[in-house]
This record gives C-alpha cells, structure tokens and sequence, in this order.
C-alpha cells in the first residue's frame, strides 16, 4: 500500500523542460533507489475507487505515510518527489526504474485511480507552481514547519489525483473537494490541518499558475511526480552554462 508499506524510488532527467507543461520524452527511463523519507507525517487517509466525489458512504481509514521522498542514482545524484499512487508502496532501499511521463499521464492505471487528465494536471502544477520550492524541491517555508507543511501537500495531491470529479474546469475541481466525502478521505488535525486549509485556499487565486511536472510511472511500483528538471538539474544546467562560457 502506497505508504503502509515502504515507498519507492526512481526518476528521470530525460527531456528537460524549464517552463510551461511537460512533455516526456518516449521511452524515457529513471532508475533509482529510495533511500530515505524527507519531510512529513503519518496520517489517517483512505481511498474507494467506487466512490462518487460527493459519496459520504462509510469508509476504513489507515495511518499513512503521508511523505516526500528521497531517490539516490547509481551515480549519487539526489531527488525529491511526490507519491501519485495511494494504495501501491515501494521498499526502503529497493531500486527501481520507472518511464518518465508528462503529468497528465500519471498515475499509470495499474492500480487505481489510472491518468488524471489536463484538468487536474491544471489543478496539480498550480500546486506545485505554488507550494514547491523550484530551488530544492522542499514545500516553500521555513523548517520549523516542514513535516506538517509536506503532509498536508502530500494529502492535497492525492485528493487531486485520486477523487471522482465531474468538474468541467480546473476552478470546478477546486469546489467539489472534500476530505469527508468522495473517494478520497482523510482525517487530519493540528498544523497538518491548518496547512491544508491554506494550500487549498490559495489554488487558482489570480489564475492557474504553472510549473513543469512530470510523471514517474511503473507497474511494479508506486507512480510518483517530481519537478523538471528536479531541482539538482537546475545546478547542473547552471554549471554547464559557466563552463561552456569560460571555454570561449
């Protein structure tokens, strides 16, 4: 189960995209390993694919791993990422390779809840447009509130992915959440609360912003996402522009 059990690892720095919408390169490929749990918390979440997105049917919740994670390359390279996938898990320092895919695409369907589709990709890259820092891959914020912060992200993320919307527009996907009825549930206090509330509250405010996201996707392992290039790219691309320009 996608954080009851140990989460995965693995990603790809293929086609890069700086700005706007992502689209992965075909047969993209990433293989790493997970090596830790970043920031975040347990929680009380659960998911029934059946669900309409404003069923109040009973349903079981279970303490989750609501977490970012850290995925190390062969090479020692480093990135954070995002589980797109409640209900399918990873090992803690198992390896894996996943197909690198535009947002829109993942998760992959293997398990449920399948592809989220351009409106709530919309909906997903004003999320993290606006709530991930570009510069490291940690929720914007100081550290102090890092965990509660990073949970409540994660929450907001598979609220989006994973619930029944029948919206017909991003702004209309933001009206039919809920963490107390649809398919997706969650039971959350205390600061994890207050930061939901507030990540929540800001999306499509002034527009839908955007960010360039893709997705990792396997059938073996839970799908995750991650900005691209992730943020250990940028310093790379940084690096290559001053070297080429001391060439000269």
């Amino acid at each position: 189960m996608g954080s009851i059990s140990n989460v995965e690892t693995a990603f790809a720095v293929g086609c890069l995209a700086l700005a706007g919408p992502f689209v992965a390169c075909a047969d993209a490929s990433f293989t790493a390993t997970l090596t830790s749990y970043a920031a975040g918390r347990y929680e009380q979440c659960g998911y029934s694919a059946a669900q309409n997105w404003d069923s109040s049917a009973s349903m079981t919740l279970w303490s989750i791993r609501a977490f970012q994670h850290t995925r190390t390359e062969a090479s020692g390279a480093q990135s954070l990422t995002w589980c797109a996938e409640v209900y399918q898990g990873l090992d803690l320092g198992s390896s894996y390779t996943f197909d690198t895919v535009a947002a829109e695409q993942a998760p992959s369907g293997e398990v449920a809840p399948g592809p989220m589709g351009a409106l709530k990709a919309a909906a997903v890259r004003d999320l993290f447009a606006r709530w991930i820092n570009a510069s490291n891959g940690n929720v914007n914020g100081v550290p102090a509130d890092r965990d509660a912060k990073s949970a409540a992200f994660q929450i907001v993320l598979w609220e989006l992915t994973h619930e029944n919307f029948t919206a017909n527009s991003p702004q209309a996907v933001l009206a039919q959440m809920s963490l107390t009825t649809g398919a997706f549930r969650a039971s959350i206090t205390g600061a994890t609360a207050d930061w939901y509330g507030s990540i929540v509250q800001s999306l499509g405010v002034g527009g839908f912003q955007s960010t360039a996201i893709e997705g990792l996707t396997s059938s073996l392992a839970q799908d995750q996402l991650r900005l691209v290039p992730a943020p250990a790219a940028f310093a790379l691309i940084g690096l290559g522009g001053l070297l080429n320009r001391r060439r000269r």
